[in-house]
């Protein structure tokens, strides 16, 4: 059933996709094709307004015409009027032959004298004179350009439909002086013959507009008024839905004449086709339903149970059972599925025991090996300075510092893995600090603050001596006096996230560090050979590493060149109360 409405969706959901991805591509091929069918339209439109340009500019630039016009006087008598009329009607024969679409012209002077040219010329008559006045007036100011009129039925004196439009311009000679103003009387076929080239089906509308985005035709409807179209660009297409019916709408404007021509044409009977692609979706669905309802029972039992069992042992894998083994009944796919399945299960159960046997060789054998490297370089420099203070100073304190040493390598021969307390390692770095203070007697001071509740803590051995060693080797090298060495531990309370920790800072004044010796000195020992210089510290660092893990490690700050060096080790809370004597050294002076 699952199946059954997952096919019937699916297959509706694609057909419907399908319609919109036919709808859009179709919407935007109709919409290119269309306007470029507008812009040709347009482009014609516009040649032959100019070809009415170039008639009526020959009527202007006639010198007979300009002459015959000029020298009327106010006022003239009927007679006259009309013998100029009859003698301007034989100039201009030929004109208006070459522009039928001119019904008539109405030519008025400077002096108040009308004379109407053509066959239709008497229609002025018909129209409204203060509608033919308030026209004349518009064209003042004009260059000589065409100022388009539509003429609805306030433009006539009586009501009167026509299928004329009026133009006007001024008259100017070659020298652009204005002596007249003319009217001029075209029919619609000037623009209806190209514009019935827009119809992509029945309902179809176009609009033509000025310069001044005034209508002057409307193709189909002449009563209409265009919509609008504010937010449409010049040049581009819109698709709108309007009551439910979708129209194409397209915005064009001439180059020459300045005519903008805004079209609108109905996509509805051509989408209707379209809605094809849903019910044959719909109905393919249904066909799928009864064919999978058959599929699905045959090939479940082979094929969903033997699924099920090896989900239900994927988890168990997932759950740490590496154990687990799916039996296998069949020699088909599901069969060889099962069969690499178990494989790769024994496989995984093996790889593990084997890493985590060979991680705890390698960790065992690298602590071995770091304590190998730390034991003969601590002894060399012990001796070492043994050498000078005895070629310095005699025999005078060799017993104690012999006892001392005694005590240190006694202190060293424990396992390595057996942890020790901070009162152990502080008695040995006590020691340690009595050599350095026989070697320079009044040049250093030291000062140990360890609180006794802190004393049986559990810590890795030998982790601090080599953190002090490290400042009389290389912080007080250079150093011959005030030497201060400044030992403290303290107990940092659990954060969020973090555990409690043991904080050792040893914090010396001697030469410092700059970052890139500090970035050297954590970047982890690859290789055996590597220099020696800071073995000491980086042992240490190695050792909190693999045995404690994040977050715990050593921190180095210092800043810079003889501005002292500040080692922060941070360590586990590892508490050993046993009985035993303490170190009352906590906050004890040592000069």
């Amino acid at each position: 059933m699952i199946l059954s409405v997952a096919t019937v969706v699916i297959s509706g959901l694609t057909g419907l996709i399908t319609y919109r991805i036919h709808i859009d591509l179709f919407n935007e091929e109709v919409s290119r094709q269309y306007g470029l069918t507008a812009e040709q339209v347009l482009a014609r439109l516009d040649s032959r307004v100019n070809d009415m340009y170039k008639v009526t500019d020959y009527i202007t630039l006639n010198p007979s015409v300009k002459n015959a016009i000029k020298d009327q006087v106010a006022g003239i008598s009927s007679y006259d009027q009309m013998k100029l009329e009859d003698e301007l009607d034989d100039q201009l024969y030929q004109v208006r032959l070459d522009a039928p679409e001119i019904m008539g012209i109405r030519i008025y002077d400077l002096k108040g004298n009308m004379f109407n040219l053509g066959t239709f010329a008497g229609s002025f008559q018909q129209m409204d004179p203060a509608f033919l006045a308030d026209f004349v007036h518009k064209l003042e100011g004009t260059g000589g350009e065409y100022v388009w009129n539509r003429l609805n039925k306030d433009a006539f004196a009586q009501e009167e439909k026509s299928n004329w439009i009026m133009a006007g311009r001024l008259m100017k000679s070659v020298d652009l002086e204005t002596y007249g103003v003319m009217l001029i009387l075209f029919n619609t076929s000037l623009f209806e013959s190209y514009l019935k080239d827009l119809r992509l089906n029945e309902d179809v509308a176009a609009y033509l507009l000025d310069g001044n985005g005034e209508m002057i035709y409307a193709f189909r409807n002449q009563d209409a008024d265009p919509p609008p179209l504010t937010r449409l660009n010049m040049g581009a297409t819109e698709i709108r839905d309007e009551n439910g019916t979708t129209h194409l709408y397209t915005k064009q404007t001439s180059d020459k004449a300045k005519l903008t021509l805004v079209s609108k044409v109905s996509l509805a009977q051509i989408q209707q086709k379209g809605k094809i692609i849903v019910q044959v979706a719909v109905f393919s669905a249904a066909a799928s339903v009864l064919c999978s309802w058959i599929i699905i029972t045959v090939v479940s039992r082979r094929l969903l149970r033997p699924l099920a069992r090896l989900v239900h042992a994927m988890k168990r894998v997932r759950d740490g059972r590496f154990d687990t083994r799916v039996p296998v009944e069949t020699s088909d796919e599901l069969g060889f599925i099962g069969e690499r399945f178990n494989a790769m299960a024994s496989r995984i159960d093996t790889l593990i025991h084997e890493v985590y046997e060979r991680e705890l060789s390698e960790k065992q054998a690298e602590l071995k090996a770091i304590q190998a490297q730390l034991n003969p370089h601590f002894m060399y420099n012990t001796l070492s300075m043994f050498f000078w203070k005895f070629y310095m100073l005699g025999d005078e304190q060799s017993a104690r510092l012999v006892t001392a040493l005694s005590e240190m390598l006694q202190y060293t021969l424990e396992p390595v893995h057996k942890m020790t307390t901070l009162e152990n390692e502080m008695t040995l770095i006590n020691h340690y600090v009595q050599i350095q203070q026989a070697r320079y007697p009044e040049e250093l001071s030291v000062v140990i603050s360890v609180p006794p509740n802190l004393h049986h803590c559990e810590m890795i051995r030998l982790l601090l001596q080599p953190v002090v060693e490290n400042v009389f080797v290389h912080a007080f090298a250079n150093q011959k006096n005030n030497r201060h060495l400044h030992i403290r531990a303290r107990m940092k309370d659990a954060q969020p996230g973090e555990p409690e920790m043991l904080i050792i800072e040893v914090e010396d004044n001697g030469c410092g560090m700059d970052e890139r010796t500090i970035e050297r000195i954590m970047a982890p020992m690859e290789e055996a050979g590597e220099e020696r210089q800071h073995i000491g510290m980086r042992s240490v660092l190695r050792r909190i590493e693999l045995i404690h893990g994040e977050p715990y490690g050593v921190q180095i700050e210092s800043g810079g060149a003889r501005q002292g060096t500040l080692i922060r080790l941070c360590l586990p809370y590892l508490t050993n109360q046993v009985e035993g004597e303490h170190i009352e050294q906590g906050g004890e002076t040592i000069q």
